[in-house]
């Protein structure tokens, strides 16, 4: 029950109290200005509730995904569908409220039986993130201000505003190495088509690697030795995990993070390699409604509440683009990107081992992460011995960066510390898969 239904409430149960007074003192006038109070009451509630049906909203916007700074248009047009007039009505489109705005989002008419009133404005949007726009809020009320009352409309829309991407145009890539794949050092998993030698037999050598040939002419046995598998491209792995992203800095670190993975998916398409994705975090467009329920309301807040937001997701499985190579391979992932938030649910290391059979063994993981235990690097370290190519980048955590270069250095993984987006800038695909 709102405040405004309680106040309301209130005061009829004074104008019956005052009506049975006046029936026990035998006051006719009392009785008659009670009488026109609750019908002028009840005339305001029902004109109040009248004037806000049969109204239709639409809304259209010129650009539903954009970079940061960036602008799109929006317009929107209020029908009304019933065949008496509003004498007044209030409309508000709501908007975040850190984004710019160029014109009006808000206007007090009088709307006639078939008439629109139309809203038109434009939106500078700032930040990263898949934001709301809408829906409209309108309020209107009786000719004596007795009465007001609030509605939202059925339509809200999303913009999905890109991260940030270090173009790499500074990353030398012909210099430090030629455009094509990467030659890797793990020589777990060689590539049987690429003999490099022999060597003398060493107990556990699988029987496959035997060079019979060479053996039947030599007495001894000899095994065959190949170069590694080539790897081409990488996925990379974004760690969302909220309980790491705490503190004032939490945000700021997060969006460097989503910085990196949209730059790394940039930069290994443009080297025309494989890339894909892979993250823990919840995707916002699963978390959002896009339908509001219409309901009036008698306030402001109860019509804002009425707002279908952002709720809660218990999603456990991963936001996944998969590893492949195609021209619009990076854009998909920066797109997935713009609507990533922190989730509670896997960590890092679980994150890669539930995905670990979807994951192509001829792409290098990119972990991004915003610290290292233990436990994950131990979950690298199996991963490398499994045939991977692995490369952390170490997400604006000064503190851990010593520990974490340690735990992997242990398992032979290169550990990179990025502090500031203008180091990624300076990654060579030379770095990635060592």
């Amino acid at each position: 029950m709102t405040e405004t239904f309680r106040k309301n409430a209130f005061w009829f149960i004074v104008a019956g109290v005052a009506l049975g007074i006046a029936f026990l003192i035998q006051a006719p006038y009392m009785a008659f200005a009670v009488y026109a109070f609750l019908l002028l009451v009840a005339l305001a509630n029902f004109s109040s509730m009248a004037w806000l049906s049969g109204l239709d909203c639409t809304r259209s916007i010129t650009q539903t995904t954009l970079q940061q700074g960036e602008e799109t248009d929006v317009e929107v047009v209020l029908t009304n569908r019933r065949g008496w007039p509003i004498p007044w009505i209030f409309i508000e489109d709501l908007v975040p409220s850190d984004f710019a705005r160029m014109g009006d989002n808000t206007r007090l008419a009088v709307l006639m039986p078939g008439r629109s009133v139309t809203l038109r404005y434009t939106l500078t949007c700032p930040r990263r993130g898949y934001h709301r726009i809408g829906p409209l809020l309108m309020e209107s009320g009786d000719l004596f201000g007795l009465q007001k009352r609030f509605r939202t409309g059925e339509q809200q829309h999303y913009v999905s505003v890109l991260p940030t991407v270090a173009y790499i145009d500074t990353f030398n890539i012909g210099a430090r190495r030629p455009q094509g794949p990467v030659r890797i050092s793990n020589r777990v998993y060689g590539d049987p088509t690429r003999i490099s030698g022999l060597r003398e037999y060493v107990q556990g050598d699988p029987m496959n690697r035997i060079h019979w040939k060479a053996s039947a002419r030599t007495g001894e046995l000899f095994v065959k030795q190949t170069e590694p598998s080539n790897v081409l491209g990488g996925t990379v792995i974004l760690d969302l995990f909220s309980a790491w992203y705490q503190g004032e800095d939490g945000e700021e670190r997060m969006e460097l993070a989503i910085t990196t993975a949209a730059s790394i998916a940039y930069l290994l398409q443009a080297s025309g390699e494989q890339v894909g994705l892979l993250t823990n975090s919840r995707d916002a467009a699963e978390v959002a409604r896009y339908e509001v329920e219409s309901r009036q309301s008698l306030s402001r807040g109860d019509a804002e509440g009425n707002v279908v937001g952002e709720g809660e997701s218990d999603r456990l499985s991963p936001l996944t683009v998969p590893t492949r190579r195609s021209p619009v391979q990076a854009l998909m992932i920066v797109e997935n990107l713009a609507r990533v938030l922190p989730t509670d649910g896997l960590d890092a290391g679980q994150l890669i081992l539930s995905a670990y059979n979807r994951l192509p063994r001829d792409a290098a993981l990119l972990p991004i992460v915003p610290q290292v235990t233990e436990d994950f690097a131990l979950i690298l370290g199996q991963m490398k011995l499994a045939g991977f190519a692995v490369t952390v980048f170490l997400i604006k955590n000064a503190a851990a960066y010593e520990k974490a270069a340690g735990l992997l250095l242990n398992h032979e993984i290169n550990c990179i510390h990025i502090e500031h987006e203008r180091q990624l800038h300076e990654i060579s695909p030379a770095r990635i898969g060592r």
